[in-house]
Parts: structure tokens; C-alpha cells; sequence
């Protein structure tokens, strides 16, 4: 296992230092799986009061193969009661099968996947249901023709497959399609441009070897389990084109229908999709380009789409943004609103200077409102200090929450991935071909609230820096959650905290495996305490703090040293 570096500093107020934090620990025995990568993609509390937890395997060596998935009950004092290996088998002629989301209706665990058919010559979706007595019944959702396909581009399911391979899932169930994100981080978007016959094109921009690159497929699961769609995003340089499905908890087809931008001079990148909450349509926003909006100097250089979908009806609704800059919007339901959430800037597309917010009325899909709240000087000042100010960049939205009071609490990240190669790129007599390094970068966390208007009421940051060069980095970045209108992070670090200038503290961390486990607590004011509640000498293993799940007032986390494992949960 390669060694990696983590550093974080955290940039916080006098208040850090205030009474302790209310919390209770419980830790299962330590266990050991058949294999040593296991991930936590589902926790819920059922009927009977047990704690259901699903964990995916993968065993990617000569000794430990396989893939699938080990479901877990636990009674109230966290011993184990039962257990199943649900082990992923295929035919030979199903290839690439990619898991794209898992979930629970009425007591049956749902594992939706789609695979490519050799023998179909098609893409097919089926839902593998697990009942509560671990009986497994399989059911087709729908198959797409390869040929049908291509009204929409072409879907890279290969791509798609190898990338899951390589990283950890996490089903956490956003809606977020990547299509827009995938060309940023192949620097093929940049490449983009309008044809002299005024039709948005990047066929230079697609290669042979490119083909499909930039395609995704996505299930979101609305919140009253009603209904869930699944979404196909396609490549293709002459058309915009989304395939939509939509199910009831019956797994009943409801909709079925490709949602398309006839425009010639727009072109869109759709970014995420939600499910009303009574089951009967489909939300879809999306970026907008036009030809006239591309040749301006300054902002305005494009728009969003909102648009409802159900079998029988698309419509649209255009949202200007005027002279800023919105790099993406994440959209929730709340209260028959959709409320939008952006970081955005008034100079360029990559970098921000402060928080939007949109309101939509979900019946009408008419902009109530907007905002457009620069960063604060206690925001600044929390992340720079008395350094001079650089603009944010990269950065990644992890949650969104709703107080009591209809507020909202955004937790963000400045989240990249950087390459690097030695022998300064070339090879020589004297030194061998050039290797390239992949870091993957966890640095600062912005947090914010506003009122239910979008007006901005605090922003904090904490000043962090965590870097590695292994795909498995769930021991870095974070977990939150909020109770009672209270935000809370989880960290790992590992040595004993130190007082900076101007009210700043440091924590620093080496190893992996020496980690100790942190709690920060942020009132509703926007002040902060913090405490260690574990530390890693009284650990049997460190635990991956960024894949924690949360029911209610508690977070369960999952920890690892080479073949031995722990749960720990904590109860605020």
C-alpha cells in the first residue's frame, strides 16, 4: 500500500475553544471480511427497530475475487443477527454490468444495475430484489437497442465500468449527471466552439478514442420512495439528447420518452435530475449555450434550463444569470419549491467569489427569486488570514441541509485531482520513460447558511490541506451532519492540536493508520468547538471518515487495517 501525506489547517474563531460536545460511542467487534475493500452504500433503520447496513466488496487480486454485496442486521446494541453474501454473478455475454443505485421499498432491497448484452446487442437495466428473507427475485426494467441509442450519441458503459473500478462508490443517490465535469477534466470542453453554420459543434474535439467519453447514467430515488428515474446521457456533436425513464414503487413504467433540444444555435449539458415527490415528473436542469450568448466580452455567456418531464409533456423554463459566472447548480426539493444552489464569480467560469441562490416554483417552474451573496470578510478572513486573497477554485458540494427554521446549510470542499511525471517528461540515455503520478486533493471546507430568502447570514472556512495518491482515499475529506439546527464534520488527524496567529489552530497528520478521529461542532451562529473523540493508539483501526452514512441524530462509520474491520457509531 503506497504511503501517503495529509496536512490540514484549520482557519477558525476564539469560539473554537467553548464547552465540550454532547456525543456517545459504540463500537461493534472486530470482524474480518473474505475481502479487504468494503465500502458502506446503504444504512437504514427498519421496521423492527434493526439497523440494516449494506456493504460492497471488491476483490481485485489472484487471491480475493469476486464482487458483491454483504447485507447486516444489528439489534440496538450493535451485535450482528444476520447475515448474507450477495454475491454479483453474470453470463458471459453480459458485459460491463454497472451498479448505479441501491435502495429499500417496503422491506425489499433493491440493486438496479445495467450491463451491455453481447447476445441483445442492446443495454439492458434489471432490478436484482432481495426480499427480507434473502430470497433474490430479478426483473428487467427496460432494454435499449444499440442502434436505438444512438438518437441520444453513444454511452460509454466501458468507461464507465473501469472508472468504478478503480474508485469507491458511494450511492449517495444526488442526481448529478457528469457529463459537463468529465470534458472539464479532459480538457475537451475548452475545445468547444460554434461552426461557421452557427450549430454548436466539437466533433474536434471527439476523437475515435474519445468516442462516448463524457456519457453518464444516473438513478435518483425521490424522498417519499414513490418513484425513481433513471437517466442515459448520450455523446453526440449534433444532438442534445437525454433518455428519461421513470418507475413507481411497483416498478411500473411510467415514463419512457427522450427528452431532446431541437435548437440549432443551443446547446446544453445536462447537470441533475430530481422526482416530484408524488411520483409523476421529472425535474432536469441544465446549461445552455447559444451562439449570440458565446460571442459576448463578459457575463451572460450562458443560461439554465429547468424542465419538467412526464409522458405526455416536456416544458422548459429559461433562467438568465445575467453578467455572473455559474459553474453548476445543485437543485432540491423543499416546501413544492426547487431551490438552486451555485458558487459564482463575475470574471470567469473557474473561479468563485461568492454563493447564488434560485428559487423555482415547482408547479410553474417561474424564478421567484434570486441571489447573489459575495464571500464575507470573516469568510476571508478565515482562509486567508492576512495573506492576500486568491479566488476559489474546484470546488465540490457534499451536503445541503434544512433547519428547523427553513434555513440552509451548505458543506462544500475544494475537491481536484491533479497529474504529475518525473524525468521531467522525456526519456534520455540515463533515465527510463517518464511515470506518471495521480494526486487526488481534499483541500479547504466552506460552509455556509442563509435564510430561506438566500440571503446570506455567515460563511466559514476551514482552512485544510489532504492530498494522496491512492483511488482508496476514504480516510480523507469528511462526513456532516446536522441536528438540532446544529452542523457537524468529522475529520481524522493526527497530532496534538496547535495555536497559530490571528486565532488559527493546526492539526496535522501523517499515516493512514495513525489517525485519530475529531468532532467539529458549528452552532447556529457559525461558531466552532472541537474534540477529539478517538484516538488511534486506543484504536484496533482508523476509520473512513469521508464514507460515513447517517440515520437520524447518528453517524456510522466503517474502519479498516489490512484484513481486520470495526463499526463505530456515533450518537449526537
Amino acid at each position: 500500500m503506497k504511503k501517503y501525506l495529509l496536512f490540514l489547517l484549520f482557519a477558525l474563531s476564539n469560539s473554537f475553544f467553548a464547552q465540550k460536545i454532547q456525543y456517545k460511542l459504540q463500537k461493534s467487534e472486530v470482524f474480518r471480511d473474505d475481502f479487504k475493500n468494503t465500502n458502506i452504500v446503504l444504512s437504514e433503520i427498519n421496521e423492527k427497530k434493526e439497523l440494516l447496513l449494506v456493504r460492497s466488496y471488491n476483490g481485485s487480486t489472484m487471491f480475493s475475487q469476486g464482487q458483491g454485496y454483504y447485507i447486516e442486521k444489528y439489534n440496538s446494541k450493535f451485535q450482528l443477527k444476520k447475515a448474507f453474501d450477495f454475491e454479483m454473478k453474470h453470463p458471459n455475454y453480459q458485459k460491463y454490468n454497472l451498479m448505479i443505485g441501491i435502495f429499500t421499498i417496503e422491506n425489499n432491497i433493491h440493486f438496479v444495475e445495467v450491463c451491455y448484452d453481447l447476445n441483445e446487442k442492446s443495454f439492458i437495466c434489471f432490478d436484482n430484489i432481495l426480499s427480507e428473507d434473502f430470497k433474490i427475485t430479478n426483473k428487467e426494467l427496460f432494454r435499449l437497442p444499440k442502434d436505438n441509442i444512438e438518437q441520444i450519441g453513444t454511452l460509454n458503459l466501458q468507461s464507465k465500468y473501469y472508472e468504478r473500478v478503480k474508485g469507491i462508490w458511494a450511492n449517495n443517490n444526488s442526481g448529478i449527471i457528469k457529463s459537463e465535469n468529465e470534458f472539464v477534466n479532459l480538457n475537451i470542453f475548452k475545445s468547444i466552439f460554434f461552426s461557421n453554420n452557427n450549430i454548436f459543434n466539437y466533433k474536434k474535439a471527439l476523437d475515435i478514442e474519445n468516442k462516448g467519453i463524457g456519457s453518464d447514467i444516473v438513478l435518483y430515488l425521490n424522498e417519499t420512495k414513490t418513484a425513481f428515474a433513471i437517466a442515459i446521457d448520450g455523446r453526440s456533436d449534433e444532438t442534445d439528447g437525454l433518455k428519461l425513464y421513470l418507475f413507481d414503487n411497483k416498478l411500473e413504467k411510467k415514463i419512457d420518452v427522450i427528452y431532446e433540444n431541437n435548437m440549432k444555435e443551443k446547446k446544453c449539458f445536462f447537470q441533475n435530475i430530481l422526482v416530484s415527490n408524488d411520483g409523476n415528473s421529472i425535474y432536469l436542469i441544465a446549461k445552455g449555450y447559444t451562439t449570440n450568448s458565446m460571442k459576448k466580452e463578459e457575463g451572460g455567456k450562458y443560461f439554465y434550463d429547468i424542465s419538467r418531464i412526464t409522458n405526455e409533456n416536456q416544458e422548459s423554463q429559461r433562467i438568465e444569470v445575467n453578467e455572473h459566472y455559474i459553474g453548476s447548480l445543485r437543485t432540491y426539493f423543499h416546501d413544492n419549491e426547487l431551490i438552486s444552489i451555485g458558487f459564482y464569480s463575475n470574471k470567469d467560469e473557474n473561479t468563485y467569489e461568492g454563493i447564488c441562490f434560485l428559487k423555482i416554483d415547482a408547479n410553474t417552474l417561474n424564478l421567484k427569486s434570486s441571489k447573489y451573496n459575495p464571500f464575507t470578510s470573516q469568510f476571508l478572513n478565515d482562509k486567508y488570514g492576512s495573506e492576500k486573497y486568491n479566488a476559489l477554485k474546484t470546488i465540490t458540494f457534499k451536503k445541503v441541509f434544512f433547519n428547523s427554521n427553513n434555513e440552509i446549510l451548505i458543506n462544500a470542499e475544494e475537491e481536484y485531482v491533479s497529474e504529475s511525471y518525473n524525468n521531467y517528461g522525456f526519456i534520455s540515455a540515463s533515465k527510463s520513460a517518464p511515470t506518471k503520478t495521480t494526486s487526488y486533493s481534499f483541500d479547504d471546507i466552506i460552509l455556509a447558511k442563509l435564510n430561506s430568502e438566500g440571503d446570506l447570514l455567515w460563511a466559514r472556512n476551514i482552512n485544510k490541506k489532504q492530498s494522496t495518491a491512492q483511488e482508496d482515499n476514504g480516510f480523507l475529506s469528511y462526513t456532516s451532519i446536522l441536528n438540532n439546527d446544529k452542523n457537524y464534520f468529522f475529520i481524522n488527524s493526527k497530532e496534538q492540536v496547535k495555536k497559530l496567529k490571528n486565532d488559527r489552530i493546526e492539526f496535522r497528520q501523517i499515516r493512514k493508520n495513525k489517525s485519530n478521529l475529531n468532532i467539529i461542532q458549528v452552532d447556529t451562529n457559525g461558531d466552532f468547538e472541537y474534540e477529539e473523540i478517538l484516538d488511534d493508539e486506543e484504536n484496533a483501526v482508523p476509520f473512513m471518515v469521508s464514507k460515513g452514512v447517517t440515520i437520524d441524530n447518528a453517524v456510522y462509520f466503517l474502519g479498516r487495517r489490512g484484513s481486520d474491520k470495526q463499526l463505530l457509531k456515533v450518537t449526537l
